[in-house]
């Protein structure tokens, strides 16, 4: 429910993830008050979570279902070029992450501008209780995670 009524805001929160982070930076690293939506990216995050309301209600397991999100969100995955600022290193361990030069924050996830970046934002920052129960909370992840992975497999 929370996630239909609230649709607009959930949208542009959502666009933050493909947008320009704020400023001033915060140490916590979820922490992202003052972030800017990338507003090109407000119809195909809008279909998406549209697929994902559909697949929580009616599950992933229909082959349709998957073949629907393929189709309407083709093309619209966005770059996978980082953003200004952002590089990327390894580890001690070989483990990829991002450096962002100016603000001096760190990333394990490429920080892109793209569709899967935005769900990626939305998934990573759910709160429990904030916004949803745990149960619920795990629920969305999986099916944005359902998400992810159908528009990581277009690239």
């Amino acid at each position: 429910y929370k996630l239909i009524s609230n649709a607009e805001k959930i949208i542009q929160f959502c666009c933050r993830g493909a947008g320009e982070p704020g400023r001033p930076s915060f140490h916590a690293e979820l922490a992202d008050p003052y972030a800017e939506p990338n507003y090109d990216f407000v119809d195909a995050v809008n279909i998406c979570l549209r697929h994902v309301t559909v697949a929580l209600l009616h599950g992933i397991d229909d082959g349709d279902t998957t073949n629907n999100v393929r189709l309407d969100l083709f093309g619209k995955g966005g770059s996978n070029e980082l953003r200004p600022d952002w590089y990327e290193y390894k580890d001690d361990d070989g483990k990829t992450y991002y450096w962002d030069e100016i603000t001096g924050e760190i990333s394990y996830t490429p920080p892109t501008q793209q569709l899967d970046t935005c769900l990626m934002y939305l998934r990573d920052r759910v709160g429990v209780p904030r916004d949803m129960g745990q149960a619920a909370a795990m629920q969305l992840r999986i099916h944005l995670n359902w998400a992810i992975d159908i528009l990581e497999s277009h690239t």
